[in-house]
Formats: structure tokens, sequence, C-alpha cells
């Protein structure tokens, strides 16, 4: 088991990629906090996860309040005593045109996907500092490097954020021993992109060269090996999960 004895942090963890990092994760030997701002889902989230032998802690949490996400890393530390691993996942599509965009949608947007992210990352590195080790996995998109396809500018503009803050923090936690990733999923089944209009999701399916949407579990086995002793020697990367749409 790659993560045996470690404790994770995974927010947005109640359904679609969120639940299959945890799932990931529990197979591996974490213990994990079920971070979800659906209270429901992350508790049902939890009750599979203890079938693992796994354990598991649902906890309601906006990421976007300061408040909820300092109360979340403090009883995830009350709990497990300590923080190995962090997954900030939690976020929000939009594909609203810019031109008949709100400031209020991009506001919203923004304080979920990238915000969001800044806030756990505050708060739980404190810990991590302390202990001198920790890895920290923020979930981009492919919309932040190449621009919204179907996405909203805000979307992208978001993601793209979360790449850069990925960066900055790798440079600024490498000397406590903590590392900082990002993973960019292209087009994945989930609840997110099901409802996407049939046109939209055949053009797309044209441009990836394995002829396929990607699965939730793809980009958790992603996310395990970036929080696995794998990948000691990696960090402020941005590792692309997408099928060949972009290369490098």
């Amino acid at each position: 088991m790659k993560l045996r004895d470690k404790v994770a942090i995974v927010t947005g963890a109640g359904r679609g990629i969120g639940k299959a990092i945890v799932v990931a994760f529990a197979r591996e030997g974490a213990d994990v906090v079920v971070a979800d701002i659906d209270a429901q889902s992350a508790k049902e989230t939890a009750n599979e996860l203890r079938t693992m032998r796994c354990e598991a802690l649902p906890i309601k949490a906006d990421v976007s309040d300061s408040t909820e996400v300092i109360e979340m890393v403090e009883t995830a530390i009350k709990v497990f005593k300590k923080i190995d691993i962090l997954v900030n996942n939690a976020g929000i599509f939009s594909s609203v045109s810019l031109d008949s965009m709100t400031e209020d949608e991009w506001d919203r947007v923004m304080n979920v996907n990238l915000k969001g992210a800044f806030l756990c990352s505050q708060a739980a590195m404190k810990y991590m500092k302390k202990q001198r080790s920790g890895k920290i996995v923020n979930i981009g998109s492919l919309a932040a490097e190449v621009g919204g396809i179907f996405a909203g500018a805000n979307y992208a503009a978001s993601k793209a954020g979360v790449i850069c803050l990925t960066k900055s923090l790798a440079k600024q936690l490498a000397p406590y021993g903590i590392n900082v990733n990002a993973v960019a999923p292209g087009v994945i089944e989930t609840d997110m992109t099901k409802n996407w209009p049939k046109e939209v999701k055949e053009s797309l399916l044209k441009q990836i060269p394995l002829n396929r949407f990607g699965t939730p579990e793809e980009v958790a086995e992603t996310v395990v090996f970036l929080v696995s002793d794998g990948a000691n020697y990696i960090t402020g990367a941005t590792i692309d999960v997408n099928g060949g749409i972009r290369m490098d």
C-alpha cells in the first residue's frame, strides 16, 4: 500500500473526480477527510470508504469560506493529529459567454476554484511546515492551458490561476519538504460534463487522439502517484491527463 498511515484531506470529495480520488487513497491505505459542500454526499462517500477499512471523516465545507476551511483543517488535526496530503479538487464549472457574464458569475467561479485552493493550502500548510513534510495536489484543467473550449473564460482563468498558484506554493514550500503539483484533466466523464450538448461532445471527441473521454479513476491514479514516495523529486509540475488533446 503506497499511502499506509497517511492522512489526506480531499475537497469536493462527495462525487466525481474527488470521490474517485478518496476511493483510490483508501485502497492504498490512507485515512481520509471527505470534504464537500454537500454534507449528504460527503457522508455517503465516507460510509463507502469505511467498508474498505479506511478511517473516513465526512466534513461539510465551503472552500470559499475561510472560517469553514480553517474549521475543516483543525477538525482533521484534532481527529488524525496530522495532515500528510491535501488535494484541492473542489470546483464549479461555468459555460457563460464573456459578453453576457455578470460580475457575480465571475466571482462565483473564482471564489471556489481559485480562492478555495488558496484558502485550503494556506490552512493546511501551517501544519505541514511544522511536520516538515507534505504533499499538495491541485486539480487544474485543460482549459487553463488552452483557454475555454466549451468552458467559460472565468472557469479557464480560475484554473490557470490554480496552476500558477501551484508553482508559487512549490517554490515557497520546498524548503520544508512539501511537494506541490497539479493535475490538468481533459474531458472527463463526470456529472459536470455529462449534460454538455451532444454536438460539443462529438466535436471534442474528434480532437482526442485516444478517441475517448477520460474517467475519474484515471485522474485519481495520477494523483495517487503524485502524493506517493515515487514522486518525491517532483514539485511545481502540471501533469496532463487528457488523452493527447494537448501535447507539450
